[in-house]
């Protein structure tokens, strides 16, 4: 299989390594950064590298490609390597924005391209474990979900100034409800419901020096009536993640950290608690490039796909004009008691 990697950050770092682990190694990397070329020359079996795109593209002919830059990027580089017919496996959030969603969706069906989006947390074990018991129906009727995520930013990928990653900065797609939108995506594959209302504000509260939101609170009004909130931020100096849906017939809870799952009955007794303390959340990214190249294979639609990372952004961008709205009306407010 002949892979094209586009994006030598960390993130294309994992994925080359991991790459590298399943027997892949016909791979050619695109960085516009040397020092980051250099780094994946000298540490992962690749064949050539480049900081140019679209130079590999003129002389070698791809099986599928990676995308791991900056979500700003996202669409523009899928929609050039779509219209070579090359499946894509494209970094989570799909963009920034829905600039050409809809001419990479039009690409994707004339070439019947197989596009998947990495919300690696699908594949974590404690995640596929709710969906298991909620899929049998075990808690009955699902009266509300709820997920939490926080941790300080620095803390994230502490081998770089936090002011020069994409996550600090705008332009480049950063800001908490696109970089944790993990949660967002989890809580809707979960839920399985269609989505009636999205209400939700977002807002930089600390010093940190970003120009984008770092805490964020959204609540989901669900079509058979029940409620989702979910909590994202980067202030929290003690990492917290974890999940739990409250139903008619009992209650399921996995935390993150402590990798331990529990299930409740209806009358509060355990039925089981699962401590998964060796599991290595690497897994999830190595589960989710095994899927992807099945669901190629097989010319199926992946998890994560790319209609589900539209509604995704969609629920992320109405979060975003939802909080815009509200501090007109306070602006607003603020003008008319001055004018009294």
């Amino acid at each position: 299989m002949r892979i094209l990697v586009i994006g030598a950050g960390s993130i294309g770092r994992r994925h080359i390594s991991n790459l590298n682990s399943l027997g892949y190694n016909e791979i050619d990397v695109v960085d516009i950064d040397e020092e980051r070329l250099n780094y994946i020359k000298e540490n992962f079996k690749i064949r050539n590298t480049s900081n140019d795109f679209l130079k590999p593209l003129e002389n070698n002919k791809y099986d599928v490609a990676f995308v791991l830059t900056p979500p700003s990027s996202h669409i523009p580089i899928a929609i050039e390597l779509a219209k070579r017919g090359i499946d894509l496996f494209i970094e989570k959030p799909i963009s920034a924005n829905l600039e050409g969603i809809n001419e990479l969706l039009e690409l994707k069906k004339k070439n019947n391209l197989i596009i998947m989006v990495g919300y690696n947390q699908r594949f974590n074990i404690g995640i596929k474990e709710i969906k298991q018991i909620l899929n049998e129906g075990k808690l009955g009727k699902i009266y509300y979900i709820r997920a939490e995520v926080g941790q300080y930013l620095p803390d994230w990928r502490p081998w770089q100034d936090y002011r020069e990653s994409y996550t600090s900065i705008k332009e480049l797609g950063g800001g908490i409800l696109l970089d944790g939108s993990h949660e967002i995506d989890y809580v809707l594959w979960l839920i399985n419901r269609e989505v009636e209302d999205i209400m939700g504000l977002s807002n930089k509260v600390s010093n940190m020096e970003t120009d984008v939101e770092d805490v964020a609170e959204i609540i989901f009004w669900f079509d058979d009536g029940s409620i989702g909130s979910i909590h994202l931020d980067m202030l929290n100096r003690k990492y917290t993640r974890y999940v739990k849906i409250i139903g008619e017939n009992g209650s399921v809870q996995y935390d993150f950290k402590s990798k331990i799952l529990e299930y409740y009955n209806i009358n509060s007794n355990y039925i089981f608690k699962k401590i998964y303390e060796d599991y290595d959340i690497n897994q999830t990214y190595v589960d989710e490039i095994k899927h992807f190249f099945s669901s190629r294979e097989l010319r199926k639609e992946p998890l994560a796909s790319l209609a589900e990372s539209i509604r995704v952004l969609s629920a992320i961008l109405k979060i975003k004009e939802s909080t815009i709205n509200n501090q007109e009306k306070k602006a607003r407010k603020g003008l008319n008691a001055k004018c009294t």
